[in-house]
């Protein structure tokens, strides 16, 4: 996962408000942009002024420009629109943007600079790191074929008829996207925490806020980690979660197949499922900020 280009009336005060709650730092603000990280990358989260609240791009982060360039051909190949050859954010040496068929937006990019404090004070809960995004497409298993096609990535788990898929990237973690069937936008994005102590804390947190969470804490039967999700100010869900299962062997690691029955523990093991104002949130994607 590279990082999230978000458009927002208020991206001071959304800034703030994932800050206070799941705890990533404020690293810089410029006219119309404030970016978080969570450790030494130089951002992972973006705020753009806009009129409107929407997903301005999904990164991915590349090993190389190479890649960059490989996946580019791949796109225009599968039928996607480049937008643009830069990055949204400073600071990205290479890139490329484009649509895809089912109307996500991706930005490929060489990394991001590591040139921050591994360290830092402040609220929150401090995660490790900008975790994955969960998206909605109308045809989630065409979407998948995309996701191996152009990205290079593997499926981890799956549900029977492919309404749910979840696939992992080089870093072996479980998922970096998981997609859903539904209108396409970005219905959450999660962060990496450190323990039970922290989801608790921003629990805390939302409730001296006058908040709530919108699910858990659980135990997701796909990627088995425990999980919470509350709404953010602009209609998006973010997650943050622990001990995501990471795959050793792609070579020995077999895809499971989850059913989506009333028996199905897929996406709880624990029991208690998601309520209609968690399956109701989530916000589109647009075009510019």
């Amino acid at each position: 996962m590279g990082h999230i280009a978000l458009a927002t009336p208020d991206p001071e005060g959304s800034a703030q408000d994932l800050a206070e709650i799941s705890g990533p730092r404020i690293v810089d603000r410029t006219p119309g942009l404030v970016t978080l990280s969570s450790n030494t990358r130089k951002h992972e989260v973006g705020y753009f002024r806009s009129n409107r609240k929407a997903v301005l791009a999904l990164g991915l982060e590349a090993i190389d420009p190479g890649a960059v360039d490989e996946v580019r051909r791949r796109a225009i190949e599968n039928g996607c629109e480049i937008l643009s050859d830069r990055s949204y954010f400073p600071h990205i040496d290479k890139a490329v943007r484009f649509v895809t068929p089912q109307g996500p937006i991706f930005e490929v990019h060489t990394p991001v600079p590591r040139d921050q404090t591994a360290r830092y004070g402040g609220h929150g809960a401090h995660p490790v790191r900008l975790e994955h995004v969960n998206i909605r497409v109308t045809d989630a298993k065409e979407f998948g074929t995309f996701c191996k096609t152009v990205f290079g990535m593997k499926l981890s788990d799956r549900t029977t008829h492919d309404e749910l898929q979840w696939f992992r990237a080089a870093d072996g973690f479980h998922h970096t996207i998981a997609i859903g069937t539904g209108e396409a936008k970005l219905h959450h994005y999660g962060f990496d925490v450190r323990c039970f102590e922290d989801l608790a804390t921003i629990a805390d947190t939302l409730a001296l806020k006058g908040r709530a969470m919108l699910w858990g804490p659980g135990r997701h039967g796909a990627g088995d980690n425990i999980f919470t999700y509350y709404a953010d100010p602009n209609g998006c869900v973010v997650e943050n979660s622990i001990e995501m299962e990471r795959i050793d062997s792609d070579d020995i690691y077999m895809p499971r197949t989850w059913s989506l029955g009333p028996e199905s523990r897929v996406r709880n093991l624990w029991g208690p499922l998601e309520g209609p104002e968690y399956r109701a949130a989530g916000i589109p994607f647009a075009l510019e900020p």
